[in-house]
């Protein structure tokens, strides 16, 4: 996919970011940003990527692709299609991964693709727990999100936990894979009853969300339905960005 190079740096700039810092955020390569600061086309999953770091839509960051032989546009049209339909998820190879996601997430979601069984849910179980526990609830008077930590030992003693459970998985034969992206959501907002809600006539806004999976470890990375059971209603935007 071709990003306009314009758009990039202007949202990158905006944020106050450096090329390497985009890129360790985003977890890509900085060539990968260099290459698309100057207009050379990325992987559609690597432009969610980015856009979530730079909380806006993919569409707000695409660019016009260069003129080529008919053919050759519209083999890359269906590619491109086909790629679209589903979301490509990221293996997770520490806990502080997940950790950093969460710490920036107005909302997330867990789920499991593996078929439990009498011998693989002890080590699911560890798994889900380890994650549900720092997960936050949009709809939470006491846990909303993103993730806050009172002090740095329970901040490690998260990582440290995860890592743990991240390890007992793969020596299963499954893996945890996660993608951060940017979703238009109306977000609740406390009251003073104590209670979360939403306004009539409240517009939606952009925000970070992280989705994880347990699934079979048998890539660096898997393909999904982008169907997801998000706490938050996904709303349309009519109005992309730029």
């Amino acid at each position: 996919m071709y990003v306009d190079p314009k758009k990039m740096k202007s949202a990158r700039e905006r944020r106050a970011m450096t090329q390497e810092n985009l890129a360790h955020q985003a977890r890509v390569n900085v060539r990968t940003i260099q290459r698309a600061e100057t207009g050379l086309p990325i992987r559609a999953e690597t432009l969610a990527e980015i856009a979530a770091v730079l909380g806006m839509p993919p569409a707000g960051l695409l660019g016009m692709p260069p003129t080529k032989e008919p053919e050759v546009i519209d083999a890359e049209a269906e590619a491109e299609v086909e790629a679209e339909v589903q979301t490509s998820l990221k293996r997770v190879t520490s806990g502080d991964q997940v950790i950093r996601a969460l710490e920036r997430a107005s909302m997330s979601a867990l789920e499991c693709s593996c078929e439990p069984t009498d011998a693989n849910m002890p080590v699911l179980r560890k798994a889900v727990a380890a994650i549900e526990a720092l997960m936050r609830d949009p709809w939470s008077f006491d846990e909303m999100p993103p993730l806050r930590f009172k002090s740095l030992i329970d901040r490690l003693e998260s990582v440290a936990a995860l890592n743990a459970a991240l390890a007992e998985l793969e020596r299963e034969g499954f893996a945890l894979f996660m993608a951060t992206s940017s979703q238009y959501v109306i977000v609740p907002y406390g009251t003073e009853e104590g209670i979360m809600a939403t306004g009539y006539k409240q517009d939606p806004q952009y925000v970070f969300a992280a989705r994880f999976l347990i699934a079979e470890y048998v890539s660096e990375r898997v393909r999904v339905s982008p169907q997801v059971n998000w706490p938050l209603k996904v709303e349309v935007d009519d109005e992309v960005p730029f």
